[in-house]
């Protein structure tokens, strides 16, 4: 213990202030950075799930650690999509077990999750001069829930429109356009079932 050294300390304070990196309990405002509503997973990993895995396991991981998303990887370990929690039990899961007659539990992540090539993807320099108000602005005109950011080739983070409604207090009015052949026909078959 001789080559340690006593830090020096004082018993001065009776109370004090929690410090906390995160502002999240504070409202946010539409022309804060837009960093503010990133999950950036340099400071919390994301769920992640194999292609593979059953819903009801995905549903199961994404409850146990709170998340209300999961990033969906391949056999290479690469990101291929993201699945969202609400849309294991929604619409599409119902399209899904109808159109390929399985049953709810014979689904896998793969297929419910949002295909990253169907996710707007922007560039995490662009995030850092972004505000709010940004992100919401391109949720809404992508007609999708998450943002996914990307430096130098890899995710780096999601801006999620749920994220930016709780810190705001404001929802980001995202109108779901169907992206695929599948979902074009389904819309225009279903009207009823559009969001």
């Amino acid at each position: 213990m001789n080559e340690f050294k006593e830090i020096q300390w004082s018993s001065d304070e009776d109370k004090a202030m929690l410090h906390s990196r995160s502002q999240d309990n504070e409202t946010a405002s539409w022309t804060d950075n837009a960093l503010r509503v990133m999950d950036d997973f340099d400071l919390s990993s994301p769920v992640q799930l194999s292609e593979s895995t059953t819903l009801m396991d995905a549903e199961k991981s994404m409850r146990k650690q709170s998340q209300r998303y999961a990033c969906i990887h391949n056999r290479n370990s690469q990101i291929i999509g993201v699945l969202a929690l609400r849309e294991l039990h929604g619409r599409k899961a119902t399209q899904t077990t109808t159109s390929t007659q399985t049953f709810w539990e014979e689904l896998t992540a793969k297929d419910l999750m949002t295909p990253l090539s169907a996710l707007p993807q922007v560039s995490l320099k662009d995030v850092q001069k972004s505000r709010i108000g940004d992100a919401a602005a391109t949720l809404k005109s992508s007609g999708r829930d998450f943002i996914v950011v990307i430096s130098d080739g890899e995710v780096y983070g999601i801006i999620s429109s749920l994220k930016i409604a709780e810190l705001t207090g404001e929802s980001v009015n995202v109108f779901h356009l169907p992206s695929t052949f599948a979902e074009i026909i389904s819309a225009v078959t279903h009207k009823e079932l559009i969001d």
